[in-house]
């Protein structure tokens, strides 16, 4: 489980393909000197397991299936990733509840740059998308600021711009995608009462 909010950006140093998968090696600082082999790190809002940690340099095999649904498929040696570890019970929530299980990737269609914020427009339509809700973008815990057709505006301040890989955004550039958790659950459940015609009074209540 993560909280959406990055601690920092690693660098992919190197990058080798398998027939099973591909293993990354990153490159993070001494933050994460104390991650183990076993232990997870969201890497662009991947959970993924460390394999190993030499001198703060990572190595994550990853699956067919994590590369197809995620923009770690297509990602580059010197590319910059954002990085957090896992929460703990005493982590400070200061984003919101993130599993790392990425659903899809969206696409940067513009950027709109001031000196107060970026204005990034994201090719997405989903059901879960709610207005002032919360959506993890490269594992970056954001706010939807507003919903169009086909689309949705985040507005980055500076801050998130410095801490994350958003600054390397541009036209085009593929994003992974979480929706909300609890968003989904709720949905799940609505949907399962409606489709069984369940009753949503509670037992021995009228």
């Amino acid at each position: 489980m993560f909280t959406g909010i990055v601690e920092e950006t690693g660098q992919i140093t190197k990058i080798q393909s398998l027939p099973a998968g591909k293993r990354f090696w990153i490159q993070a600082s001494e933050k994460f000197s104390n991650a183990a082999p076993g232990d997870s790190i969201a890497v662009n809002g991947v959970c993924l397991t460390v394999e190993s940690n030499e001198n703060n340099q990572f190595t994550f095999f990853t699956l067919p299936e994590t590369l197809s649904i995620t923009n770690l498929g297509n990602a580059r040696e010197g590319e910059r990733v954002n990085l957090e570890r896992a929460a703990t019970a005493s982590t400070f929530l200061g984003g919101h509840i993130v599993q790392g299980h990425v659903e899809q990737m969206a696409r940067v269609s513009s950027i709109v740059q001031s000196e107060t914020d970026w204005k990034i427009y994201i090719d997405y339509d989903s059901p879960f998308s709610i207005h002032k809700g919360s959506l993890a973008v490269n594992g970056i815990s954001l706010t939807i600021h507003e919903i169009l057709p086909r689309r949705i505006r985040l507005d980055i301040i500076p801050e998130t711009i410095l801490k994350t890989n958003i600054g390397d955004w541009k036209e085009g550039t593929l994003l992974n995608i979480e929706n909300d958790y609890f968003v989904k659950i709720i949905d799940s459940m609505v949907e399962r009462r409606l489709r069984q015609g369940i009753s949503s009074t509670v037992p021995g209540r009228e």
